[in-house]
């Protein structure tokens, strides 16, 4: 148990650890579910019988629910925290759904079940598995609701409606998930949440109201009682809008406690780390512009090349913008911010204090990422994006300086021996990137820094550059551990090249003006004329 609560603890939103290695814990939640869902069914059971038919149900249900997932492999999109969220609203919908069955017989007018499943939330779960986890495990969340939930109806419920629940329960579901999948904006939640009124409405009208007759009195809806009714017709659809408005906005409200609770980011959530007004951003726009620039090369690089293999796009895009903000801390000691590469002030520091200050931007941009809360995956990039390689101008350059001294020492020059070099201290402490948008970060630095460097390059010298870069990495198994094949490397050097190749466009050399050209000689009268008169004596 302890154990299992560790690990839920641990787990966070980080994709490397999922249930392929957590077995328990996927069996421990499904029973904990389970087990809550068996208690609230038998308290609302007319007998016996009926309770353990309910309880019959939901280990069945539960066990086919939990089998799909495996066989479909859709427990590799989940971490420990996810799984406990897919729990968590599952049973909170049931719970919903059990108070609404419930005040059926006691709210005046609604008098049937039939009218009930217009009081339903049936897009409560989907709709937040879907905005925080994805379409896949939204659709799969409405597939659960829709099978779990016929254990709550009341023992004298008909089978038509149970009928009615499940079809409008997995289409509106389903329907959800869809809208809310990818969502960018939350009023697209709301939009989703209209979308599930008219499914709902429509479908429950359709089912029950071709079944009911004009001169039946005891017809399931409103308006629908001893003929249409356009009052009872409104006051259907109202209760309709009115629930699933709520939820919708009952669900966009939750979504900044249910991230912070979980340690999961939404859509929304990354776009907001990528609004330039960001203090970390401004900060590093106003400190170390040249980084900053640099950042935003990479940022588009990093989209270009995740957009190429199927990457998430977003997330490669905010991981390139803050890959580099450990460089606020001594930003003068970087290339991209020496204005002046003759007085570059490493001339005055040993290669060792060099490399600790280069090397440290990793560090450091770790501990302001923990500091300004940005989420696990940026700051795994961080750490990730140099993987364990070598500041490796200042180590030839130690290297250099040690085997001057060597041989001085040799020739009785001096009566030191130098130390060897400690190729640690230039060595990134790593790791090496772990996911895929992690590794296009990381190359998609390389590949900026180094074609920053060429003068005047022609599409061959770029083309080059980027092979080589990529060759060096893969020979030193940089990218063997972030899951990108041959084929999606191919892709990110393409890719790459064509966006490098229109950023470093030339341009075509204008003529000076000539002496005797009218446009000059009216140019030159006019300063002449704007300059101001001396004063007259």
């Amino acid at each position: 148990m302890f154990k299992i609560l560790a690990s839920i603890r641990r787990s966070g939103d980080d994709p490397t650890v999922h249930f392929s290695g957590s077995f328990q814990v996927m069996i421990f939640l499904a029973l904990l579910g389970l087990a809550v869902l068996g208690f609230v069914t038998t308290s609302v059971a007319a007998d016996w019988w009926d309770a353990a038919f309910r309880v019959c149900w939901l280990a069945l249900t539960g066990c086919s629910l939990v089998l799909l997932a495996f066989l479909s492999r859709l427990h590799m999109q989940l971490t420990v925290r996810r799984a406990l969220l897919l729990v968590v609203m599952v049973v909170c919908q049931m719970l919903i759904m059990t108070c609404v069955t419930a005040l059926c017989n006691v709210v005046p007018g609604y008098k049937t079940m039939a009218q009930g499943l217009l009081w339903l939330p049936y897009v409560l779960a989907p709709t937040v598995l879907a905005v925080m986890e994805g379409r896949s495990i939204g659709a799969y969340t409405a597939l659960c609701c829709t099978m779990l939930g016929v254990a709550f109806f009341p023992a004298n419920t008909s089978h038509s409606v149970l009928l009615n629940y499940g079809c409008v329960s997995l289409v509106t579901g389903l329907i959800c998930a869809n809208m809310a999948g990818r969502v960018h904006k939350r009023e697209q939640i709301l939009r989703a949440g209209f979308a599930a009124s008219a499914v709902v409405f429509i479908g429950v009208m359709l089912l029950f109201g071709f079944a009911s007759q004009p001169e039946n009195t005891e017809a399931p809806l409103l308006g629908l009682r001893g003929g249409f009714s356009v009052g009872g017709f409104a006051a259907e659809l109202g209760v309709t809008v009115g629930v699933n408005f709520i939820l919708s906005a009952l669900v966009g409200g939750m979504m900044p406690a249910l991230e912070r609770l979980f340690n999961i980011s939404t859509p929304i959530t990354w776009l907001e780390w990528a609004d330039m007004n960001h203090p970390l951003l401004r900060k590093l726009q106003i400190v170390a512009p040249g980084t900053f620039h640099h950042s935003l090369v990479v940022q588009r690089l990093a989209e270009a090349g995740a957009e190429a293999v199927g990457a998430d796009v977003t997330r490669a895009g905010v991981c390139g913008l803050y890959h580099d903000i450990g460089k606020i801390s001594n930003p003068q000691y970087f290339a991209e911010n020496i204005a002046d590469m003759g007085n570059s002030p490493h001339a005055e520091l040993t290669p060792e204090a060099s490399a600790r200050i280069i090397t440290g931007h990793v560090s450091e941009g770790v501990e302001m990422a923990q500091e300004y809360g940005l989420n696990r995956r940026i700051i795994n990039v961080i750490r990730e994006h140099h993987g364990v390689s070598t500041a490796y101008f200042f180590y030839r350059k130690a290297m250099d300086f040690y085997e001057e001294e060597k041989r001085k020492f040799e020739e009785g020059l001096i009566d030191t021996c130098p130390e060897e070099v400690d190729k640690d201290i230039f060595t990134y402490k790593g790791p090496i990137p772990q996911t895929r948008e992690s590794g296009i970060v990381s190359m998609a630095d390389a590949v900026e820094s180094a074609t920053r460097s060429l003068q005047h390059p022609t599409e061959e010298d770029i083309r080059t550059m980027i092979n080589g870069i990529f060759k060096g990495r893969i020979l030193d198994g940089h990218l063997q551990d972030c899951q990108l094949t041959l084929g999606d490397i191919e892709k990110l050097k393409e890719t790459f090249f064509s966006t490098i190749r229109t950023m470093h466009h030339n341009r075509i050399a204008y003529p000076r003006p000539r002496k005797d050209d009218a446009t000059t000689a009216v140019v030159e009268k006019r300063m002449e004329e704007s300059k101001p008169q001396a004063p007259a004596v």
